[in-house]
């Protein structure tokens, strides 16, 4: 009997000690930093940066429908309302189904995408997104990698006026131009830190020296985007 008594106890130490380890291996899921992904009405992000007040960013982010499945499509407008670049998100885990940018003739171009994982969903984990894509300049091709990691998931963010749980996301980013003919190229490195506010997405980023940081300044209905954006001469 002593030695059976022994034995419930030891396994009982035991299954405690693994628990406590499962519990620490578990993985921290950063889905709620993202975009929000229940809104098919189009609602705009609007960014200012700091430097340069009337350098804005506008983000119009919407929920697709379509008959195999839903995503998320984001579209990046530049003070002028001129689209520059798209991204259309796989709401399940972030990656990008298709990248679209505006080229030199004002054209919409689909990039071609290498590695589309562009968001970490988890602790430790690195995203790498990979894309290639006429750039502003004829016969030269840019060839954009992103590699993402949080390395703050346990600070806060004032949002609008409120305060938010937010992740910072270390953003290094090699631009390589490459001449299409002869094949040369030249790459041009640098980091950036993104702020994901939990039930917002992106609300703020920046380059690590702080020489450019675009914040969220507010947040615009579709009506809104319908009004103005045809009328560039009103603003808010």
């Amino acid at each position: 009997m002593k030695n059976l008594f022994i034995l419930i106890i030891g396994v009982i130490i035991l299954s405690a000690c693994n628990t406590s380890e499962d519990k620490g291996n578990e993985s921290v899921d950063y889905a709620e930093y993202f975009y929000p992904t229940d809104s098919i009405i189009p609602f705009i992000y609007l960014f200012q940066e700091e430097n340069n007040p009337l350098n804005e960013k506008m983000h119009r982010i919407y929920r697709l429908e379509s008959a195999a499945d839903t995503t998320l499509a984001v579209e990046i407008f530049n003070s002028e309302f001129r689209i520059t670049e798209g991204f259309t998100y796989d709401v399940n885990d972030f990656s990008v189904e298709d990248h679209m940018v505006v080229d030199a003739e004002g054209l919409k171009r689909k990039a071609k995408l290498t590695s589309n994982t562009i968001f970490p969903l988890r602790n430790g984990e690195q995203s790498l997104f990979v894309s290639d894509f006429p750039s502003h300049l004829d016969s030269i091709s840019m060839v954009y990698a992103s590699k993402k990691s949080v390395i703050d998931d346990a600070t806060e963010i004032n949002v609008l006026g409120k305060n938010a749980p937010a992740i910072v996301v270390r953003d290094s980013v090699t631009v390589t131009m490459v001449n299409v003919y002869t094949k040369q190229g030249s790459s041009q490195q640098f980091a950036m830190d993104r702020v994901y506010a939990k039930g917002f997405g992106l609300v703020k980023w920046s380059l690590t020296d702080d020489s450019v940081v675009y914040e969220l300044k507010n947040i615009l209905s579709n009506k809104w985007w319908e009004e103005v954006a045809q009328a560039p001469s009103v603003r808010l």
